[in-house]
């Protein structure tokens, strides 16, 4: 059985060697936000994240589908918190998507973040 190539062609597959799949996945290649996310600096990352979503112009009814996702997904990160599930990521997301539109929840993000890390730091050494 051959394998399918990116023109649509079959060809034999290699032997005695992995063939290497049509294409890499988007799950390979990060995406721009977390590029952005990871290279901003501790403690003014969801400030700056803050800043470059209102330098853009959305509309006021994604602005308020991100806020509604946020809340939704911050409780259902407290009820998990509660029972067994994954409660810390799921309130940092919900979080995350609150900060986005409002800077005083950007600003809280920020110093949680500094205070964590400075934490973790003292925890392991």
């Amino acid at each position: 059985m051959g394998t399918q190539t990116i023109e649509g062609k079959h060809r034999a597959p290699a032997r005695g060697r992995m063939v290497r799949p049509a294409h890499d996945g988007p799950w390979l290649a990060p995406s721009p936000v977390m590029v952005e996310i990871i290279h901003s600096q501790p403690g003014r990352r969801f400030q700056e994240r803050y800043r470059r979503m209102h330098s853009k112009t959305a509309s006021a009814w994604k602005r308020c589908a991100f806020v509604a996702a946020g809340i939704v997904l911050t409780l259902v990160g407290v009820f998990f918190l509660a029972v067994p599930g994954p409660g810390i990521p799921i309130l940092a997301v919900g979080l995350a998507l609150i900060a986005q539109e409002s800077s005083r929840t950007a600003r809280l993000l920020d110093r949680a973040e500094l205070r964590l890390r400075r934490w973790w730091k003292k925890l392991r050494s």
